[in-house]
């Protein structure tokens, strides 16, 4: 006997399920990597030690940049540490129950996107099911799956699917002539609205939605009024929102202040696109894991169109998916409708906005779209028979290359060693592998490991373009075994603040070492200072950090005058920012700091 067909389905997804948690379980025992430690480790915000409105209040506020804090994600964050405390496998484990909560919808809005091509359901769920499955296990969605601060982008990609669901079943009322279709795609926006609070990548919703109406739902509906009405709304929005993004986005971005923290131009930013998106392409199509390097520091951006030619063909292969895929529509509108997705989804990130210039987790959703045209092509261009095998294959192989790259993340040296041996001129997997390498050596200067950790850290510093994390990294082991410190660590740190940008790394390497000064650690305090002015010369501490090195340097014999300057332009700041209660305990400390001067 049959099963019926809702029965079917069932079966399906929990075969999709099942293979997705096996697949991604030995990752399930690795430690927190990179953004994880400023955002939960080192975040007291987030260190709530039981679930109240208090402490998720206080993780909402905890995300400090981007238009809207991403206060859900923090909140989860709250919520796994007053289950796990800093245990990152329960982390992994909440990432993964959201993992497979959107290949569920992803199965589901694969389903409804299938049935506006006429396929009968039970084909359309075949279909489903194995596009759904090479979504979820690929082994590019490791890196933001087991990536917990990646937990962002799936939230906001949860809100993104749902809206979608919304959407496609509101055009469907509408298609088949009954109540309600504009209500629920109303809803629609104000589900996908919702995914902003979790990450500003939600924004492309629209451009999804505009997508899926150009290739596979054609505006159709009962009623010629509702039919005329979707056009008009998309050609109204979508003048407009070129209009805000030729009149504000883009002159708002093209400041020199809004990239003063990296590298490379707004223009520079925008021409490396055209060689990362392909890149993009290639790991998805090609999923060689060698290929997959998760740290993409060592990319400079290129100098113009033709330097190097690269950058040029890039931008021709993009053209020409993008021309093919328009005037392919109506004769293979699945493929035209995953690569407009594919660009739609990059929309956000592979713009004008001052973001670093590659990162994996970009493709969570993106990659879907991939998926789906190479299903819309196959099945135009190869019989039956052929394109069930090379479904089968493909889910095979990776089901074997996601279960091998999950492997890889299931410990923190494992990991680092991967990183480091894929991408040798990756500045930080290399301090990721010296710190992986000294802790192996319990910080130990006999321990072999302890030699090889500081011949890494000094590969590192000598790569292009590296942070000074890795001269951070040796100052403070020698500091600590009483071991000289090699005058050239502090040259090498003080000439990269002079001649690099000032992003988040290089001053995590000076608050870092700041950090180690204040617990006693014999840091050299002149070189400290004078390194710790060479960043503020170009990046105002903010008054927080300000009021900690002004804190350390009032101990320091001789520097007690000068930091009380430091102490009242840290009020000042904070005065400006408008917190109270930073401006008050400044004021205190400098109280106390005259009282000890008379």
């Amino acid at each position: 006997m049959r099963l019926p067909m809702r029965w079917d389905r069932g079966i399906s997804l929990l075969a999709v399920l099942a293979l997705s948690l096996a697949c991604f379980w030995p990752g399930l025992s690795g430690h927190f990597v990179f953004d994880d430690f400023p955002n939960i480790v080192q975040n007291p915000a987030v260190h709530a030690t039981r679930i109240d409105s208090s402490a998720l209040m206080r993780a909402a506020q905890a995300f400090e940049p981007g238009p809207f804090g991403r206060p859900l994600p923090m909140m989860s964050f709250a919520v796994d540490h007053a289950l796990y405390g800093l245990d990152a496998r329960g982390w992994k484990r909440t990432n993964l129950v959201i993992h497979l909560a959107n290949t569920a919808l992803v199965f589901a809005l694969l389903l409804s996107l299938l049935r506006w091509t006429g396929r009968e359901l039970g084909g359309a769920q075949v279909t489903a099911t194995v596009v759904a499955a090479l979504w979820a296990i690929h082994p590019l969605q490791v890196s933001t799956v087991l990536y917990v601060v990646q937990r962002m982008e799936m939230m906001a990609a949860t809100s993104l699917l749902l809206a979608l669901l919304a959407y496609l079943a509101g055009r469907r009322r509408q298609l088949e002539g009954r109540r309600g279709g504009w209500a629920l795609i109303m809803s629609s926006g104000l589900i996908a609205a919702t995914g902003l609070i979790s990450k500003e990548s939600a924004v492309i919703f629209p451009l999804l939605t505009l997508t899926l109406e150009v290739t596979l739902l054609r505006f159709q509906s009962a009623r010629a009024a509702d039919s005329s009405l979707l056009r008009w709304g998309y050609a109204i929005g979508s003048a407009i929102g070129a209009a805000l993004f030729l009149a504000i986005v883009i002159p708002h971005y093209a400041e020199p202040a809004q990239y003063a923290y990296r590298d490379f131009t707004m223009e520079q930013r925008l021409l490396s696109q055209l060689t990362i998106v392909p890149t993009y392409l290639q790991q998805i199509l090609v999923p060689k894991l060698g290929n997959m390097l998760f740290n993409y520091d060592h990319l400079s951006a290129p100098s113009g169109l033709l330097d190097p030619p690269t950058v040029a063909l890039g931008g021709l292969l993009l053209g020409a998916l993008g021309i093919t895929a328009i005037a392919l529509r109506a004769r293979v509108p699945l493929f035209a409708a995953g690569i407009l997705w594919f660009f739609a989804a990059h929309a956000l990130t592979s713009n004008v906005a001052p973001l670093e210039l590659a990162y994996e987790h970009r493709n969570y959703l993106a990659l879907l779209g991939v998926l789906i045209a190479g299903f819309g092509l196959g099945e135009h261009l190869l019989p039956p028979k052929a394109l069930k095998a090379v479904a089968l294959a493909s889910l095979l192989l990776l089901a074997f290359l996601g279960f091998m790259r999950s492997l890889a993340w299931s410990s923190a040296l494992s990991l680092a060693v991967e990183n480091a041996t894929n991408n040798p001129l990756s500045a930080r997997a290399a301090n990721d592998l010296g710190v992986e390498l000294a802790e192996l050596s319990g910080f130990d200067p006999k321990s072999p490991y302890f030699a090889r950790a500081v011949a890494e850290f000094e590969r590192g510093m000598m790569l292009p373009r590296s942070s000074p994390l890795p001269e951070q990294a040796l100052i403070i082991l020698h500091t600590a075994n009483n071991l000289p410190v090699d005058a050239r660590w502090w040259d090498s740190i003080d000439r990269k603040l002079r001649t690099q940008a000032i992003g988040v790394q290089e001053r995590l390497a000076l608050s870092g070492l700041l950090d180690q000064a204040s617990e006693g650690f014999a840091i050299d305090p002149e070189r400290l200072e004078r390194s710790w002015r060479l960043v503020d010369e170009r990046f105002r501490w903010p008054a927080h950090q300000r009021a900690l090195f002004a804190d350390w340097l009032s101990k320091q014999p001789g520097r007690e005058a000068q930091a009380r300057i430091d102490l009242t332009h840290a009020s000042i700041e904070a005065s400006q920012a408008g917190d109270a209660r930073l401006e008050s305990t400044i004021r205190e400390r400098i109280e106390a700091l005259d009282a000890g001067l008379k």
